[in-house]
């Protein structure tokens, strides 16, 4: 199957991807202002020279038709997290009721990953939103929950239910709130750029944060990035204020067996890496190897830049390693 690389106005570059792919992302409107189109990630072009590419976009549903099924797609959510609620965890995630925490972490991953925030549009219906993030919190609770139980050697329980989620009325559909209609400045239609390639926004330079503020990571901390044939080398010195980068992001972190890295370089989502983390205040060096599992180039000011990666393998005495340097900054 055919393979493309995406660029847009964000200074987003997604890729390699199936046109299956690009086609639910339009339909979705994750994908909008398309400004260059690759076959190989390497050689551009605008969307008009992919007809295959250009039929989508010109078949783009419109705001208001967008809005309304993700209004639909919300009760449908909102259905499902009434149906988890309450029910055994192990049929829940349609594991053995003796499933190890390492399989119900498999499982929770290949479910959460639905729900992740990243997967709806910044102009989103409200009530998918919230719809998402209802049920990202729900099922990130349940994990913490079986992990607990598994770790005191006790059968795993069904979460405790706090706030049910309420059952539309006998007879009605869900009642969701009333579609907004976007302010002009806010609603960004789906746009091509059919003449010339509009070149992706540079990353603005990074500025050192306040003490207690989200950390970036800065260039005189890097090791270096060096280019192998398939993957690329990583190294990156670990210092106790960068140790953010193993906590701090919801989806990238030593728990879900990742990290985030805040810098100015960006790499292409599903590049494989090699990382080798050397932590200088334990003489000590890491070295694992992963894929980037999150991009953003810096186009989107109310993210940092910089690249989410989730390991491949990492050892296990290495892991606990690096947990027990985590715990220990924080104590501190």
């Amino acid at each position: 199957m055919p393979e493309y690389w995406i660029g847009d106005a964000e200074g987003r570059v997604l890729g390699p991807v199936s046109l299956d792919v690009v086609q639910d992302l339009v339909n979705s409107g994750r994908l909008t202002e398309i400004t260059r189109v690759s076959r190989d990630g390497r050689n551009w072009g605008t969307p008009a020279g992919f007809p295959e590419v250009m039929t989508l976009l010109l078949n783009a549903p419109s705001p208001d038709a967008l809005l309304q099924a993700e209004r639909q797609e919300a009760a449908r959510v909102r259905e499902q997290l009434r149906a988890m609620q309450g029910r055994p965890p192990h049929e829940i995630f349609r594991l053995d009721r003796f499933a190890s925490v390492d399989a119900y972490r498999n499982a929770f991953f290949k479910l959460v990953k639905r729900f992740y925030p990243d997967r709806v549009r910044a102009q989103a219906h409200p009530d998918l939103r919230k719809a998402y993030a209802d049920a990202f919190q729900f099922l990130s609770k349940l994990m913490v929950h079986i992990e607990k139980d598994l770790a005191a050697g006790i059968p795993v329980s069904p979460l405790p239910v706090v706030r049910p989620v309420p059952p539309p009325p006998a007879g009605e559909d869900e009642p969701l709130t009333p579609i907004p209609a976007p302010p002009p400045q806010t609603a960004r239609p789906f746009t091509v750029v059919p003449r010339g390639m509009t070149p992706l926004p540079r990353p603005s330079p990074l500025v050192p944060p306040p003490p207690d503020g989200p950390y970036s990571y800065q260039p005189h901390e890097f090791v270096g990035f060096e280019r192998r044939e398939d993957r690329v080398e990583v190294t990156i010195r670990v210092t106790a204020r960068n140790s953010r980068m193993f906590t701090d992001h919801p989806l990238a972190n030593l728990k879900a067996d990742g990290f985030f890295l805040a810098c100015a370089k960006s790499l292409p989502l599903g590049t494989l890496v090699d990382v080798i983390f050397r932590f200088d205040e334990e003489r000590r060096e890491v070295r694992s190897r992963g894929r980037v599992i999150l991009e953003n180039t810096g186009g989107d000011p109310s993210k940092p830049a910089g690249f989410g990666v989730r390991f491949i393998t990492l050892v296990e005495q290495d892991r606990r390693f690096m947990q027990q340097f985590v715990e220990k900054i924080a104590a501190k």
